[in-house]
């Protein structure tokens, strides 16, 4: 007896994880390599030769109706399309649907945003013979992993906690006609009808995909941006469309490098683009048709194929783009708006508050590549295992960003009993950083900072050398006690491994939320030594560590670079770049309160002093150095007195 077979196409969500991308065009629209998401979907079905198919229809309702329209006669398919008046979830669409397949025996079901690279005669084959009231595919070892099977197959539980089961389910399936009666009318999820079928005992199986099967979930900006970067390595196999898009998305992406455009990370390149020369593109999707302005980093995004125009003034006037609110479900009436203390680097911070939920914006100058990379390296860290603060939303086109509050209780404010403590804690993550993170930069081609190299060692020493001993002592002339050692001491430096640093490690840029540390203020990450994080953290002027903290918890990194297969430095080497780092601290601090009025730096001039001292004194054979520093604290002193201060 033969065995009617439909598709469907579960097309009418909202897509509200992807926003703000799915206010312009809903999520069936959104292109993958290029391509519509629906198309690719169709594509699939239309390889098994199936009878008509149903593609269910909600948000922006007549965007997907004439879009399955056109396909349906580009494709030679017979597409059948369900309005939903309102969204029915993944159950009551079906049901629904079902009645314009009044001869479907099985329903293959295919979730829209869902790219699996895998034969669905596989599928079909194996769900005939087997018996079962449906079938799902299933990836082993990726995902959210909620999903156990039985040795035979069956599904054993749908629900475990996320990361405790061994499967996640891959959005294609394919339903006997008589589990829908396990299906009320109305809104419903399939899931549930699957326990009640099993209850009942019916056959719900599982069928598992190889674990080198291409399969992308592109439900929010991040997955949907990083299945660009995982496709593009990939030999698929079983899906000629997505191939055929993948192989032009090569080729334009050759196209735009040759005209001068950097592309690194995964891209999504759309038709009709317009990118000057000299940009760098890294982890960005763009639609049809953006035109970029001008030439910087754009990362971390999606553009939607518009004119993306120049940034807005970083000023007390800026306010959220209308998309942070519609995005992040806050209303912009009852919404409290509240400027945080002023950065510089071109950036603005705010706290919104909306009721209980409190959440960081951030507007920023793309003039200054670091802040364009913020997001990227924030979720960078977050793979790591790094604790940071989550980005929750990142406009590229409006040079904005959201995260989480950690709230305002930063290591400085910690209290003396905890500081040993939450030290190793941030040791222990810089140990990450420096040996995970230095392979993974790497393959990720992560847009750093430019690394340390004998410049920038030289311009922190001259940063010194004008805001604290000229600006402030008026002695420059006290450079040439440490000149001829200074040298010695940078090469020291530079013969170090360059892995990836924080650069600004300081207890300023560690939160304390209930006891564990985040990391902050990270977008200045580059290659360098990875002593001078550590002496960051250790020879803190805001803080001033006695030496035997600053033992204990430099043997504590120690232990957590070697446990992480890593060599850490030589316990010299810390002085060292303890001496280099707080040159640049000190000739900071002259110059925010001299230059700019931030008097509050002020106030850490002589504990840095004091600091160089004792670093100075732990690098052993540097007298001249010693002589500087011993010098400039004295000086110091004396100045701050004559003024009162």
């Amino acid at each position: 007896m033969s065995v009617s077979i439909n598709g469907f196409v579960l097309a009418a969500g909202e897509g509200r994880r992807l926003r703000p991308a799915t206010l312009v065009r809903p999520k069936a629209l959104v292109p993958f390599c290029g391509v519509p998401l629906l198309e690719l979907a169709l594509a699939q079905l239309q390889r098994l030769d199936l009878g008509p198919t149903a593609v269910n229809v909600s948000y922006q309702a007549d965007r997907v109706y004439e879009a399955a329209r056109r396909l349906a006669v580009g494709h030679d398919m017979d597409v059948r399309v369900s309005q939903e008046n309102e969204l029915l979830d993944t159950g009551g669409g079906l049901r629904q649907g079902l009645a314009l397949l009044p001869d479907a025996d099985h329903l293959l079901v295919h979730n829209v945003d869902e790219i699996l690279d895998f034969d669905l005669a596989r599928l079909v084959e194996h769900h005939l013979a087997s018996g079962a009231a449906a079938t799902l595919l299933m990836v082993p070892g990726r995902g959210p992993l909620t999903v156990d099977l039985h040795p035979d197959g069956g599904i054993a539980n749908f629900r475990r906690p996320h990361g405790e089961g061994g499967y996640t389910f891959a959005g294609i399936h394919i339903i006997r006609r008589d589990l829908f009666d396990f299906v009320p009318t109305g809104r419903s999820s399939i899931i549930t009808a699957y326990d009640k079928a099993m209850a009942a005992g019916l056959k719900v199986n599982g069928l598992a995909v190889e674990e080198d099967c291409y399969w992308s979930d592109l439900g929010t900006p991040e997955r949907y941006i990083r299945a660009h970067a995982a496709i593009a390595d990939c030999a698929l196999a079983s899906h000629p469309r997505l191939r055929e898009a993948q192989a032009e998305q090569a080729r334009r992406r050759a196209e735009w490098e040759a005209r001068g455009v950097r592309c690194t990370g995964g891209l999504g390149l759309g038709d009709g683009l317009s990118i000057p020369a000299g940009t760098h593109l890294h982890n960005v999707v763009l639609w049809d048709y953006t035109k970029l302005a001008r030439p910087v980093l754009y990362a971390d995004g999606i553009f939607v194929g518009d004119d993306v125009p120049p940034a807005r003034p970083v000023d007390d006037a800026r306010r959220p783009d209308p998309r942070v609110y519609v995005s992040l479900d806050l209303d912009p009436v009852e919404t409290a708006f509240t400027p945080l203390q002023k950065q510089g680097s071109g950036r603005q911070y705010c706290r919104l508050r909306n009721g209980d939920r409190s959440l960081v914006w951030c507007a920023y100058s793309p003039d200054r590549q670091e802040n364009a990379g913020f997001s990227a390296i924030a979720d960078f860290l977050q793979r790591l295992g790094i604790q940071v603060p989550e980005v929750l939303l990142h406009l590229p086109d409006a040079c904005e960003l959201v995260s989480e509050d950690l709230g305002q209780h930063d290591l400085q404010r910690s209290q003396p009993s905890d500081r040993v403590g939450l030290l190793r804690q941030v040791a222990a993550q810089a140990a990450r950083l420096h040996v995970l993170g230095d392979k993974a930069v790497r393959l990720e081609e992560l847009p750093l900072q430019r690394g340390f190299t004998k410049g920038l060692y030289d311009w922190e020493r001259d940063y010194f050398r004008e805001n604290l001993l000229g600006r402030f002592l008026g002695a420059p002339d006290l450079w040439a006690l440490a000149a001829q050692e200074y040298c010695q001491l940078r090469t020291q430096l530079l013969e170090q491994p360059q892995v990836p640093v924080h650069r600004d490690l300081q207890s300023a840029n560690v939160m304390v939320v209930e006891g564990k540390v985040y990391l902050i203020d990270f977008q200045g990450m580059r290659p360098g030594a990875a002593a001078y994080d550590m002496a960051s953290l250790l020879y803190d002027p805001y803080q001033c560590h006695p030496r035997e903290t600053r033992l204990a918890v430099w043997r504590h990194y120690g232990e957590c670079v070697r446990e992480l297969g890593g060599t850490p430095p030589l316990d010299h080497v810390l002085a060292v770049g303890a001496i280099q780092r707080l040159f640049q601290a000190l000739g900071a601090y002259g110059k925010l309160w001299l230059k700019d009025g931030l008097e509050w730096y002020r106030a850490f001039i002589v504990p840095g002093c004091r600091m160089l001292v004792e670093a100075a004194e732990d690098a052993g054979d540097l007298p001249g150095v010693l002589a500087l520093a011993t010098e400039c604290s004295e000086r110091t002193r004396e100045r701050l007195a004559e003024s009162g201060e």
